[in-house]
């Protein structure tokens, strides 16, 4: 799904969601005990989506749970991130006990030109395109396909002490990985995963990216 991406005049040099909405908690949302990586993004944008100020959005464990074993199946196949998307905005989620869904959902979307490389170019957006979709869209989903060896049994691989800037491995479709963007800054994207706030360099997304998403709101059913 695609339509044209809006640019603003004058994307900050550095932004983060979290650091002008106080209050909002990193949460694991069972990322360490099931292959929810699909749900635990889907989490983290509904948290900030329904933020207002003093209102915290409090998703309970058996609400990931629940919708991450509804979607995968009895066979635990995993979750497509867009198959995820498609369903939260046409079936809802029940989470932090009120059923909301997305307006829309607009991906996947890719950086330079890669889209024009395979037929289609009006997937595509540069750094400032989605410096801005960062930013009007309450953060961004990506997915990647990431270099073996990158887990959350392993926090040296992940974390605020461990950027991902390394490309010299290369990309698995065995690690699929989905997380939410939530700003950047001179040197990459700053998103969540794991439980945690993880930083990724420009070279480090255009090697492991697979697709970027963005969602439309989010409204209670």
């Amino acid at each position: 799904m695609s339509l044209p991406i809006a640019t603003l005049t004058s994307p900050p040099t550095s932004y983060d969601f979290d650091q002008s909405h106080p209050g909002i908690t990193l949460q694991m949302y069972l990322n360490d005990r099931l292959n929810d990586c699909v749900i635990a993004a889907r989490a983290h944008q509904n948290v900030r989506l329904a933020y207002t100020p003093g209102f915290i959005l409090d998703i309970s464990p058996g609400e990931i749970s629940d919708e991450y074993h509804l979607e995968a199946g009895p066979f635990d196949l995993g979750i497509l991130l867009s198959d995820s998307l498609a369903r939260w905005r046409d079936d809802g989620w029940k989470a932090g006990g009120a059923l909301r869904k997305i307006q829309e959902f607009r991906g996947p979307f890719n950086i330079g030109n890669a889209g024009m490389l395979a037929g289609d170019a009006t997937t595509d957006m540069d750094l400032m395109q989605l410096k801005s979709c960062i930013i009007t869209n309450t953060g961004v989903q990506i997915d990647m396909n990431l270099p073996d060896g990158i887990t959350w049994a392993d926090p040296k691989t992940f974390g605020q002490n461990a950027d991902w800037t390394e490309t010299t491995r290369e990309p698995s479709s065995g690690n699929r990985h989905v997380m939410l963007i939530t700003g950047y800054d001179s040197a990459g994207l700053i998103g969540i995963t794991w439980g945690t706030k993880q930083h990724m360099s420009w070279a480090f997304l255009q090697k492991y990216y697979t697709g970027i998403y963005w969602v439309e709101n989010v409204v209670p059913i």
